[in-house]
């Protein structure tokens, strides 16, 4: 039997599917945060001004106004969340997940599960989402939708509205509003998802489980070493990978992996053919 004949039984005879989507996920989505292709034509002055050169390393940065931050977030959230069109890839997915018990663990945080229409409560954002925003004071005063805001500050780059008064704030405390991501120590992780996913894998740990990994790499260990224990935990639950190589699992582990040496695209199209 074949890696890929073994990784479609499993998926067939499984109780619950868990979903672990990372960096590789994204950049099939279009969203590569780590790459320098392009980002100097798009955001040349931020580029220039900052000496920043990915997207990743942007988000890192603090600019010197909040009108300017809002700006640019605001260009990213349009671009790739607001514009997002479901791919190829997303269609493949929700075949493997129809009618299956499931639940999607993601490091992306540009909306592409909950705008592809998978169930909102069978999801965790672990680095947030952009299209949600906090409040920068370090107090959690809970998340609300940027998403008006982000319109706002698209619309003001064509007509020259000053920026500054764009600038979301507290309802609160009056302090300047920024999106929900770990970008510094005021980020607040959804802790109702967290602990959805915790039940869900409380409920599972005597079922056949699968955990489909597409795309975790370094950028989110959260989503791999911790996967990786359960499956070596659980005697009925089993991983399937992409772009991992066999002796990147532990060998009491390998058995129970199918490693089919492609990427998120090609795997989730062998699985679906």
């Amino acid at each position: 039997m074949t890696e890929v004949e073994q990784a479609k039984k499993w998926l067939s005879d499984a109780d619950a599917i868990i979903v672990t989507a990372g960096n590789g996920f994204a950049q099939e989505e279009g969203l590569d945060i780590l790459s320098e292709e392009n980002f100097d034509n798009n955001f040349g002055e931020i580029a220039e001004k900052y000496d920043v050169h990915t997207i990743g390393d942007a988000l890192d940065k603090k600019f010197d106004s909040w009108g300017e931050q809002w700006a640019f977030w605001s260009e990213l959230i349009n671009q790739y969340t607001l514009n997002y069109v479901p791919s190829e890839n997303v269609g493949n997915l929700k075949k493997l997940l129809d009618d299956k018990q499931y639940f999607i663990a993601t490091s992306t945080f540009a909306r592409y599960f909950e705008n592809s229409g998978f169930n909102p409560n069978r999801i965790f954002d672990v680095f947030g989402d952009w299209t949600t925003m906090q409040c920068s004071s370090g107090v959690n005063h809970g998340q609300k939708s940027d998403i008006e805001v982000v319109k706002n500050f698209i619309k003001a780059k064509e007509t020259g509205a000053d920026l500054e008064s764009l600038v979301p704030k507290c309802e609160i405390c009056n302090s300047e509003m920024e999106i929900h991501m770990p970008l510094n120590a005021h980020f607040f992780p959804d802790t109702d998802a967290n602990a959805r996913l915790r039940w869900f894998l409380t409920a599972n740990e005597d079922k056949k489980v699968v955990v489909l990994e597409l795309g975790v790499d370094e950028t989110s260990p959260q989503l791999l070493d911790p996967m990786i224990s359960l499956v070596d935990q659980f005697p009925n639950w089993h991983y399937i990978t992409a772009d991992l190589k066999k002796e990147d699992l532990p060998d009491n582990i390998q058995k129970k992996s199918a490693v089919l040496n492609s990427d998120v695209h090609n795997l989730l199209k062998q699985l679906t053919e």
